[in-house]
């Protein structure tokens, strides 16, 4: 079952976040920011979209229904503006200024493998290209449709969308890659299994899309990121079926099921994943810490990674985004609790744990009782020998509780004229310091060459032996009017820092449209001219998803 979903914003359209609702907030924003008093953006009304006309012809459209009969095929004006974009800074602005320059032709909703394939080849056949879509969360223009001269059509999966197979005693399931997060959870749970695979857009993704990017989960330095928990994939192409063994480990020549995760659709459309599962924990335990500085904690990080110790959640804000999380911080339901909370502040303050220079851990453990116990004790002793201290379960349990509400956060700053994007990288231990500043500096000077109020902030959230990721949050006030010129610069600046100081163009994000040409820096003219090669022998009329990851 697909969920509704505004196709303006984020997620359920009876939701929203209220920013009158959290005043320290909203006193927050005013500081850093130029915030207007009232929403100065329109949302747009979807009948006033103006759109090129279809480029698919008559006998086109017979074909996609010899295929698919007419209920799987929609090329209403509404099918092809709503499945147009995905869901980035970039996508939400043009969808608010009514850029709509390239639209598909069509949507299909294919119900079995034997349909992809079919459309498949009758594309080839007419040359027509193919986009295939998941729930359409992309942030890096991996669902985008491109300008070119040919038709376009989407192919969304999520009509294919069954637990096909569970095996609890191999702890094995086979899942079609239209299943959206919460309906796999609640099928594998059923069995007391779990893939435990909880990215910010879990409400609103599927299996496909998360294989087809190779996503990252809140929780992946326990379950580890998405490759890690594919076993096999099926995948329709213009040339065939491919299909990779189901055994747990081979040497079996390269590995092709890796090769396939994270291609975005641009060497065939996934049909079927044998995915990897573990039993429901049975203990969940998140809670908060505090460090005297970011690079304090993130020597703590390391130090807990590299002791074998493996935290199902531990993510640390630098000094800055430790400020706008404790903005966030509900307030206390009692006049006493509040005397509490602003004495514990003033208490830490006193201590050295100082605003503007302190660094908060979130830390959550998943497993049986015993293992989460015997982890809380340990993490706690190695916590307190780099200063830390425990500010209570408190944090933890508000960001488990609000762990998907991002999203829907950035709909309303988007109203207010306010520029909210993220980008993400990896690098090892000893350059985490060094590109974390780097990067924050670089997004900085361009708020200053663009005479822009901004602010940049970065946590570490997917910890590894050997490094971590880095995650950045950008909120600025752009110039009316120059919103994508202003973005386009700032992004640029971030990502030449990036892959100048070592670090990687997207740890989970995916490349899609937006890092292209980063990529082709980071890998090479040869690793371009490899992938280049394998599509051609997959796709040789290029209609898979055109222009994503390489030219």
């Amino acid at each position: 079952m697909k969920p509704k979903s505004k196709w303006w914003g984020w997620g359920n359209p009876d939701t929203t976040y209220h920013l009158e609702e959290h005043p320290l907030f909203l006193s927050y924003l005013k500081t850093i920011l130029e915030l207007p008093d009232k929403a100065i953006v329109t949302r747009p009304n979807i009948q006033d979209i103006k759109i090129r006309e279809i480029r698919l012809s008559g006998r086109d459209i017979d074909g996609l229904y010899s295929i698919l009969t007419p209920e799987g095929v929609d090329h209403s004006d509404e099918a092809r503006i709503t499945n147009a974009y995905g869901k980035s800074y970039k996508d939400l602005i043009r969808i608010r200024l009514k850029q709509f320059d390239a639209v598909p032709d069509a949507v299909v909703f294919p119900r079995s493998e034997s349909e992809v394939r079919d459309v498949l080849h009758w594309a080839a056949d007419n040359k027509i290209e193919v986009i295939p879509r998941g729930g359409g969360t992309s942030v890096v223009g991996g669902v985008e449709t491109t300008d070119a001269h040919r038709a376009t059509i989407v192919i969304d999966m999520h009509r294919m969308n069954r637990v096909l197979a569970v095996d609890t005693l191999s702890l094995v399931a086979d899942v079609e890659p239209g299943i959206y997060g919460p309906a796999l959870e609640n099928s594998l749970q059923k069995h007391g299994v779990t893939l435990s695979h909880y990215p910010e857009s879990f409400e609103y993704s599927t299996l496909g899309g998360w294989i087809a990017a190779r996503s990252a989960g809140q929780q992946s330095t326990l379950y580890g990121k998405i490759e890690d928990m594919v076993e096999s994939l099926t995948i329709a192409t213009p040339d065939g079926v491919i299909k990779t063994v189901n055994v747990p480990a081979a040497a079996n020549g390269p590995e092709l099921t890796r090769l396939l995760i994270g291609s975005e659709g641009i060497f065939g459309i996934i049909t079927q994943a044998r995915i990897k599962l573990r039993p429901v924990p049975a203990k969940k335990y998140y809670t908060g810490y505090l460090f005297k500085s970011f690079n304090e904690g993130i020597e703590c990080c390391r130090d807990i990674l590299q002791r074998g110790l493996t935290p199902a959640a531990i993510r640390l804000s630098d000094a800055d985004e430790t400020n706008f999380a404790f903005s966030l911080i509900e307030p206390a339901k009692s006049a006493v609790k509040n005397i509490i909370h602003k004495t514990g502040f003033a208490w830490m303050q006193s201590r050295g744990y100082v605003e503007g220079k302190r660094a908060f851990l979130l830390l959550g453990l998943e497993g049986t009782a015993s293992r989460v116990s015997y982890e809380r004790r340990t993490m706690r002793s190695i916590i307190r020998q780099y200063d830390g201290i425990h500010v209570g379960r408190g944090s933890g349990k508000q960001w488990y509780r609000q762990r998907f509400i991002n999203p829907y956060r950035r709909d309303v700053l988007l109203d207010y004229g306010l520029m909210v994007d993220t980008l993400e990288t990896a690098t090892e231990w000893s350059n985490v310091p060094y590109l974390h500043h780097e990067v924050l500096r670089a997004i900085n000077s361009s708020f200053g060459s663009l005479n822009i109020k901004g602010a940049a902030f970065a946590h570490l959230s997917h910890l590894y032996t050997a490094g971590s990721s880095i995650y950045y949050i950008i909120l600025a006030s752009p110039h009316r009017g120059k919103e994508l010129e202003e973005w386009n610069v700032i992004k640029n600046a971030a990502c030449d820092t990036i892959l100048r100081n070592g670090g990687t163009i997207s740890h989970h994000h995916g490349v899609g449209l937006d890092h292209r040409r980063w990529l082709k820096k980071e890998i090479g003219d040869a690793g371009i001219r490899l992938l280049k090669d394998i599509k051609t022998s997959i796709d040789p009329n290029s209609v898979l998803n055109p222009g994503k990851i390489i030219e």
